[in-house]
């Protein structure tokens, strides 16, 4: 089966962006795109109904036109990867001297009893040669290596590249519909249901080693349960209650594990065991450091057991390890000789010896990636869009660049909490509209989102967002929205029924209980250019109607939300497949999501309808039912926007950039859909001609440790 193409490609993109130019009122060129875009293919591959919602709802969200260019063959799940052992097996030859010195074990001891094995089948430029460098540029800093108490590695790739999971969502694009019925094996190489549906036994892949030689085994998922995820002095990526309320999980035997689950579950609950979640760490050096097993240490100690600036105790079991941190330069990172993967010819993957991620800004990673000083970009910031699509037009251009649909969206947020964070009684006035849906309305009328995204990107990019599902969500459903959409003089009335007025003539509205001016702080990512002309629209807009909006810009938003000391936030907070870090979005655990917070007391006054969503999600985790779960995903949208959960701003497109000389990566990978493109390009099997391989900063390196 075979995804058609969509109709509009990177000329028509131009042209109307040259369109929009010559315009006087820049934001008529979505008059130009009209009408409902096709759904995205995969809608069709997961199964899933999309019939309308039965519900009649106030406002229609405008038709869109997809941006999509995307087209690829579809394939099993099988044909992706296997696990077998093959007769031989062969290693970068650099790899081989250090066997032949005495320095490596030989490469058939250094991988499982049956590892898995890359397809060629479902390789687009088949099997890879030896040697070179993948260049990527982030614009993140490493937080630390301790990712099993909450630490990032400066995102772009290097926590994915370093993190290898019990399963694997990313490549889920390239499958059939008919085996759309959970994520694909990867540590876990197989897994199975007792009769009822409570009890789910996994199967490790058997002889996995980290980069230090050290066995994998059930230990290190007890140690990820047991002492991060349950213990809730860890901020593990996964939440206690991640899997469930109530879920326990027991060691088998050194290669077994069993979740036993309060209630009936289905496939979709896997899913939680993906990336970012499901991502054990190394229980060998971890444990030292921990309380539990080391009472000399604090929490803090744990955290912090692997610094940024350390490496010398950071083993992975991915592709690549860490060898050199340069901060604000470089982070270099070589070949892992224990990795676990290997082709159908028996070649120990990957085909590159090493990957370099070069410390700059988000934005530099697109230039960089167009001008072909870095091999790979998911292009995210719109204001880049029109620049970076007319450099790739060229025919000596080093890279292209290829959109998918609209998957990227950026919203306001509320902090839904009456006392954390809370400074005074404004503070708790303030938190008190924010739960009432007719102040929520009010906001959301008084945007207006053409305006807003023509601020970030001239020409189609952009598109109203009403908030939940993006446009290129499978589950992305236009009848089940309502959208409050821009309405100057509705805004001010429904302000002026709340007895929010301006009282004293200053321009300004005054709350009705404190009388005080209504003054906002907006918190927003100072790092994002993208994030910064949102918010100085959206104070234009709400000063307009008499609200005035103080903009917070955060090199660290993250840990201000974490706080809880924040009133109103803009952030990039899409949502494209409802089981992935649901805890980011709905309140599934005391800990999330970060919009409203559990008092100190660990209480929390949810509403009604946060608490319908947390169930229907619930029914997603546990259906088996195609149709079920596309039900209950209707319900999340609609109750999500018939309450304003968010104030959904724009949505827009992402356009994956791969430098040409780089084989294997398949011309239909989304930037973002089960997971994020540095996953779903499925790095492992990307390679370079001899050639046109780029020379290494550190050949004939590997790890070492010193302890």
């Amino acid at each position: 089966m075979t995804y058609p193409e969509f109709e509009i490609n990177e000329e028509k993109i131009l042209s109307l962006c040259d369109s929009a130019e010559k315009k006087s009122a820049p934001f008529r060129v979505l008059d130009k795109i009209g009408n409902h875009a096709k759904k995205i293919a995969l809608t069709t591959a997961l199964g899933l109904s999309v019939a309308g919602a039965a519900t009649a709802l106030a406002d229609r969200i405008p038709a869109e036109k997809s941006m999509a260019t995307l087209k690829w063959d579809l394939v099993g799940q099988s044909d992706l990867w296997e696990y077998k052992a093959l007769p031989s097996y062969s290693e970068a030859p650099f790899l081989t001297e250090m066997v032949k010195s005495g320095q490596l074990p030989p490469v058939k001891d250094r991988l499982p009893k049956e590892p898995l094995v890359m397809k060629t089948g479902a390789m687009i430029d088949g099997t890879g040669e030896y040697g070179g460098v993948f260049r990527h540029v982030i614009g993140g800093r490493p937080e630390g290596w301790n990712w099993l108490a909450g630490q990032h590695q400066g995102w772009g790739g290097i926590n994915i590249t370093l993190q290898e999971c019990l399963v694997r969502q990313g490549p889920l694009w390239q499958v059939k519909p008919e085996e759309q019925n959970g994520p694909l094996p990867n540590l876990a190489k197989s897994w199975s249901w007792n009769e009822d549906k409570t009890s789910l036994t996994m199967n490790l892949v058997e002889g996995v080693k980290w980069s230090d030689g050290d066995a994998f085994d059930a230990e290190d998922l007890r140690f990820w349960w047991e002492d991060n995820v349950q213990d809730e002095k860890v901020t593990s990526r996964m939440p206690k209650d991640g899997m469930g309320v109530g879920t326990t999980m027991s060691v088998v035997d050194p290669y077994t594990i069993r979740f036993d689950f309060q209630e009936p579950q289905g496939p979709a609950r896997v899913s939680a065991l993906a990336y970012i979640q499901g991502c054990p760490g190394p229980s060998h050096i971890l444990k030292d450091h921990h309380p539990r097993y080391n009472p000399q240490k604090t929490y803090e100690d744990y955290t912090n057991a692997q610094p940024a600036d350390d490496l010398k105790n950071v083993v992975s079991l991915g592709m690549f390890v860490a060898v050199v941190h340069a901060p604000d330069q470089i982070v270099i990172m070589r070949r892992n000789p224990y990795y676990w993967k290997v082709d159908e010819k028996g070649n120990q993957l990957p085909y590159m010896n090493e990957m370099h991620f070069k410390l700059s800004t988000w934005s530099d990673r697109t230039k960089q990636a167009v001008a072909g000083s870095g091999d790979f970009s998911n292009m995210e910031n719109p204001g880049n869009y029109v620049e970076a699509l007319k450099q790739s037009q060229s025919a000596d251009a080093p890279t292209k660049a290829q959109f998918g649909p609209r998957v990227l969206g950026w919203n306001l947020e509320f902090n839904y909490s009456m006392d954390v964070g809370v400074q005074n009684d404004v503070d708790r006035e303030l938190r008190g509209l924010f739960r009432n849906l007719k102040f929520r309305e009010a906001i959301s009328h008084a945007i207006d989102r053409n305006a807003v995204g023509q601020s970030i990107a001239r020409g189609p990019f952009t598109h109203p967002w009403a908030g939940a599902f993006t446009s290129g969500s499978p589950w992305y459903d236009v009848d089940s929205i309502n959208f409050r959409g821009y309405n100057k003089a509705g805004s001010m009335q429904i302000l002026d029924s709340l007895g929010i007025k301006d009282t004293d003539g200053d321009g300004v509205r005054n709350l009705p209980k404190t009388g005080s001016n209504i003054e906002i702080d907006l918190s927003y990512d100072n790092g994002e250019a993208t994030d910064k002309k949102q918010v100085d629209a959206v104070a234009s807009m709400l000063g307009d109607v008499g609200i005035r909006i103080i903009p917070k810009p955060y090199d660290d938003l993250d840990a201000i939300m974490q706080s809880g000391n924040f009133n109103m936030v803009e952030r990039r907070n899409h949502w494209v497949v409802p089981t992935r870090e649901t805890c980011r979005f709905l309140p599934i655990s005391t800990g999330c999501p970060l919009t409203h917070p559990s008092s100190a007391d660990g209480s929390r006054d949810l509403m009604s309808f946060e608490k319908e969503m947390a169930i229907a999600v619930n029914a997603i985790q546990q259906s088996w039912d195609a149709g079920e779960i596309s039900a209950n995903a209707r319900k999340i949208q609609q109750l999500w926007t018939d309450n304003v959960y968010t104030v959904g701003l724009v949505q827009a497109p992402a356009a994956l950039l791969v430098n040409k000389r780089v084989k294997n990566a398949h011309p239909g990978v989304p930037v973002f859909m089960f997971e994020w493109a540095e996953d779903s390009l499925v790095r492992e099997r990307l390679w370079v001609p001899k050639d046109q391989q780029i020379s290494e900063l550190m050949p004939g390196v590997i790890p070492t440790y010193k302890r």
